[in-house]
């Protein structure tokens, strides 16, 4: 047995659990969102439910185009995308948003799962596959902590 190889492959298993959301899967967490409260912008706040979903998907595709190319994608971290509508129009457009999120999550976790993905190579721009997949993990944990907490506040759960 080659440690180098079970530690490669539990590095990954890992972040794919984690990418997917760990004990709390963010897709599972979308799809039971009430569409009709996900325009509710509660007091105090800036953002919707609907808009954080914009913004966790800008962020995720930025870091996915990075993982997928890295040489041709080297702005990883360009001025957040903040969508300027705050309701979606329809439960369609909701669900549409969360299927794509799904995608590109999906695609994400494929190229983490392919051991000839070099998670570890620094790229021209000081940064890794590695790097780009916690940090998507990261970024979007902390928006669907703070989507999971407005959806409490609307009754959602």
């Amino acid at each position: 047995m080659n440690p180098g190889n079970e530690t490669d492959k539990l590095i990954r298993e890992q972040l794919v659990e984690l990418l997917k959301g760990g004990f709390a899967p963010n897709v599972i967490l979308l799809r039971e969102f009430d569409y009709k409260k996900a325009g509710i912008i509660l007091d105090g706040l800036h953002f919707s439910a609907w808009i954080l979903l914009g913004h966790i998907r800008g962020r995720q595709l930025t870091l996915l185009k990075f993982m997928k190319d890295p040489e041709n994608n080297l702005n990883v971290w360009p001025d957040a995308p903040w969508p300027e509508n705050h309701i979606p129009e329809n439960e369609q457009e909701w669900n549409d948003a969360v299927t794509k999120f799904e995608d590109e999550l999906e695609e994400m976790i494929q190229l983490v799962k392919d051991p000839s993905t070099d998670l570890f190579s620094i790229r021209s721009n000081g940064k890794t596959i590695s790097w780009a997949a916690m940090t998507s993990l990261h970024h979007t944990g902390y928006h669907i902590g703070q989507l999971k907490t407005i959806g409490r506040q609307l009754g959602v759960w």
